[in-house]
């Protein structure tokens, strides 16, 4: 009988009947992984604890057809601090929803589940600015999963960052004002039929400029911290959600959750 142990972060559950649910884990060891939690649903459960949403956990595991089911489990953070603030649940719910459509089956991705360790260790114990919280994680998130844009000049002069610098969205890169200008003037002339929608520009501050160079080389267990003037912080919030729903090409139910909370 196969065993498997893995180190996962619980992002998904869907219930099975009374009192079995379908657990989805980003594991360190096998990437994006469904088991079968047979009675974790039960208060008598010994599974019950490590089985819940934005848990992470040791799984001893046993394949039988066509899922893994729990052997044995083992809680090893639960990031209480989320369970009694519904803005931080919402926002983690979020992070670990970008966590797992970045993660692929059977794939270790160790850099992007230590990532969001680190965003809900963050958003449960420190008292942040959940907007900074937010947008660094998906900024990150971007650069951990091979869509890093280009940050040290403008991408077609090649020119310093000025006071002036526009983020490409589309092609992941930073433009001067003038090479902006040129490369809207080019694709509209190629296109001239487009609606613009291949095309998005975000005029962002230096300040702003300045934090994402810094979340993209930061280690991620460092990634939070900087600070920002509040005049910046909707803008870089902004851009990141942006940049990143761009490159995932959709977005989630949980985002606009949160982000009725904040109404």
């Amino acid at each position: 009988m196969e065993k498997l142990t893995v180190h996962g972060l619980t992002v998904r559950e869907t219930e099975v009947g009374e009192y079995d649910k379908i657990i989805t884990l980003v594991t360190m060891e096998q990437g994006l992984l469904s088991i079968m939690g047979k009675g974790v649903k039960s208060l008598k459960s010994k599974n019950m604890a490590a089985c819940q949403p934005f848990c992470y956990s040791t799984f001893t595991l046993r394949r039988s057809g066509k899922y893994y089911y729990i052997v044995e489990s083992e809680l090893s953070q639960c990031f209480y601090g989320l369970r009694t603030d519904l803005d931080k649940m919402a926002l983690a719910a979020y992070l670990c929803d970008v966590c797992a459509d970045s993660s692929v089956e059977g794939s270790a991705d160790p850099a992007l589940l230590r990532l969001t360790l680190n965003a809900l260790y963050a958003l449960s114990e420190k008292d942040l600015d959940l907007r900074l919280l937010k947008a660094a994680f998906e900024f990150k998130c971007a650069c951990e999963t091979g869509f890093q844009p280009q940050l040290e000049g403008c991408g077609m002069c090649g020119c310093d960052a000025t006071d002036t610098m526009y983020l490409d969205i589309m092609n992941g890169r930073i433009l001067c004002r003038s090479c902006k200008d040129q490369a809207k003037q080019e694709a509209e002339a190629a296109a001239p039929d487009s609606d613009g929608t291949a095309q998005y520009y975000m005029f962002l501050t230096f300040g702003v400029l300045s934090a994402m160079r810094f979340v993209a080389s930061a280690p991620v267990n460092r990634f939070l911290s900087f600070s920002l003037e509040e005049d910046d912080v909707h803008l870089f919030a902004k851009a990141c959600e942006k940049y990143l729903l761009h490159h995932i090409e959709h977005s989630f139910s949980t985002l606009s959750f949160y982000k009725s909370l904040l109404l």
